[in-house]
């Protein structure tokens, strides 16, 4: 299995960002796919794509993304990147590191916060787990999820 990383000085460079792209497949035909920055550039991006033969046989989106926002000594920090036209909106300063191997990982880092987010895709199920780690905290610290569910066919 090959292995990839990515570095901060790559991650917060935009274009380099937004030109690559991890995809990961199991055996009941779902995926995941994004920018390494989890910037979801095309309509087949997203945490939880699979078949839904009852509906139409089409790929269907079921969960985009989850943004995330890390609270510490009142302020703010939201992680999640978004694209617009003209414009970026996001955390990708705060990105760390990203990896592929053994699973897509991206670390971000602010103040003196240092969270993991590691995206497992089940083997034989529809399902994806998100896993949160953290790393460091210098004070005590919030995590604030805000899942995005699509529920659309990504045609």
């Amino acid at each position: 299995m090959s292995y990839l990383e990515f570095d901060r000085a790559q991650l917060i460079n935009v274009k380099y960002s937004l030109g690559k792209e991890y995809l990961r497949t199991n055996k009941a035909g779902t995926f995941a796919s994004s920018t390494i920055m989890n910037c979801h550039t095309r309509k087949y991006h997203g945490l939880l794509i699979t078949p839904l033969e009852y509906l139409d046989g089409g790929n269907h989106v079921l969960v985009s993304a989850i943004d995330e926002t890390i609270i510490q000594r009142d302020a703010q920090f939201h992680m999640a990147v978004r694209k617009y036209p003209g414009k970026i909106h996001g955390g990708h300063k705060y990105f760390q590191d990203f990896v592929t191997d053994p699973v897509p990982a991206l670390t971000f880092h602010v103040g003196g916060v240092t969270l993991r987010k590691e995206m497992i895709l089940a083997q034989d199920k529809v399902q994806v787990m998100i896993k949160y780690t953290l790393e460091e905290a210098t004070s005590p610290t919030l995590l604030r999820l805000h899942p995005f569910l699509a529920f659309r066919n990504i045609h």
